[in-house]
């Protein structure tokens, strides 16, 4: 799942802990690229990204 900022990737992985859900890493900082996930009650493992628009190859 990709989000528009940062802010949201943080913002998306904090509502879904105060619904009952759990981080299962720190988030991933690449400078270019920003990632975090979380696990939904069901166990379910959910990545959400943001890049960088600079770095998104238009070729």
């Amino acid at each position: 799942m990709s989000s528009e900022s940062r802010e949201e990737v943080d913002e998306m992985v904090g509502k879904a802990v105060a619904a009952g859900g759990t981080t299962y890493n720190q988030p991933q900082d690449h400078g270019f690229m920003y990632g975090h996930g979380f696990a939904d009650l069901d166990g379910h493992i959910w990545e959400i990204i943001y890049m960088e628009p600079s770095a998104i190859n238009q070729g």
